[in-house]
């Protein structure tokens, strides 16, 4: 009853109140792909917008009045609050296309309940196809379906050229990026999702740094590791301490204080490794080798559970399990691209579009274009 009247109270509070802002943009993960940095970084450059960004972590008080004094919010996680103004405007990025189960297909997920609910109040879902609408209309319930194809903001800086030289000199060598999911740490879950890096940073057992160290120097690779944002604080202290010469552990606070953006050095890479994260969906518009560990997927789809089966299809490259089969399967992928065909089936069921998705999202939202990519 008192959370009731405390709403009205503030509806009737700010039905009168002028909009401070025209733009704000939450973002949760800056720096690690993040689509809303992205956009602000775009919207920046338009004198006539009035535009905000704040990180979800702040003060909740502060959190709720920046929300309620601006005309359009865009996030790439959730709008957390318990009213909106009539005439607000609620725009979801999401932040990646989804190969794990999440939502209400996720077994790990404690907050089916209130999924639903959140999605309806969004105004519009920026999507990459129509194929993705229905991932995501599965795992969300979103049933109204109001998606606007128009490709992500963060996927812009893939088509740009690369900032890693700010960050080290790759000079002759090659770069791979190891780009894993989380397997522990995340909101309200108290289970470990696979097999956690506490000992190396892939989870392969008699895994020997050294003899991988040794590898990547011989073969002229610089090999650069970035953990999931939400993961990296429980590993952060371990991988900095290796002071290898060819492997390097790519820290949030690295990127911060150089204001670059992870997908901004993705064009300087040769191939991606990764697990289960969605990034190697968007890695597709850069047509490189991907390779898969997937040493855990038995317990990872056990515990967790795959939104897209089956699995063999759904992921182009490779697919390792020990020190040997990784090394000898980068060697491989150097000397042939095997998956160039498999690749494009799949860039082309998850992109419609390749550049200039923030053009794109802001001519749509702000120049009336919407009736052109529902």
């Amino acid at each position: 009853m008192i959370k009731k009247i405390i709403k009205i109270i503030l509806e009737i509070i700010y039905s009168i109140k002028k909009y401070k802002y025209d733009v704000l943009i939450i973002d949760d993960t800056p720096y690690s792909g993040s689509n809303s940095y992205a956009f602000f970084r775009y919207l920046k450059d338009k004198n006539h917008l009035n535009v905000k960004i704040i990180n979800k972590s702040k003060n909740i008080f502060e959190y709720l009045d920046l929300v309620k004094s601006s005309k359009y919010v865009f996030t790439s996680h959730d709008i957390n609050v318990f009213f909106k103004r009539k005439n607000q405007k609620f725009i979801q990025f999401w932040h990646g296309i989804p190969l794990k189960a999440m939502g209400l297909l996720d077994k790990t997920e404690k907050r089916k309940k209130k999924i639903l609910k959140n999605w309806m109040k969004y105004d519009y879902i920026i999507s990459s196809s129509p194929f993705y609408n229905t991932l995501l209309n599965s795992t969300t319930g979103n049933y109204l379906g109001r998606y606007i194809v128009t490709g992500f903001p963060r996927t812009d800086y893939l088509f740009k050229n690369g900032r890693l030289n700010e960050i080290i000199q790759k000079k002759d060598k090659k770069i791979i990026f190891f780009i894993p999911t989380f397997r522990k740490g995340y909101v309200n879950r108290d289970i470990s999702e696979g097999i956690e890096r506490n000992k190396n940073i892939f989870g392969i057992s008699d895994f020997n740094i050294s003899d991988f160290e040794k590898f990547l120097i011989e073969n002229k690779i610089l090999f650069i590791a970035k953990l999931h944002p939400i993961e990296e604080r429980y590993y952060k202290k371990l991988y900095e301490n290796y002071n290898l010469e060819n492997f390097m552990f790519l820290s949030e606070d690295i990127l911060s204080k150089k204001d670059i953006d992870l997908y901004e050095i993705l064009p300087d890479s040769d191939m991606l490794i990764t697990d289960y994260s969605s990034i190697y969906f968007d890695y597709l518009l850069l047509n490189k080798p991907i390779i898969f560990i997937n040493n855990d997927i038995e317990e990872y789809i056990k515990v967790r559970g795959l939104l897209l089966h089956p699995y063999e299809f759904w992921t182009p490259g490779d697919k390792v399990r020990t020190q040997t089969d990784l090394q000898n399967s980068i060697l491989d992928n150097f000397k042939e691209d095997k998956y160039i065909d498999h690749r494009k089936i799949l860039k082309d069921m998850f992109f419609i579009y390749g550049n200039n998705s923030c053009e794109r999202i802001y001519n749509i939202i702000f120049n009336g274009g919407l009736h052109e990519s529902i």
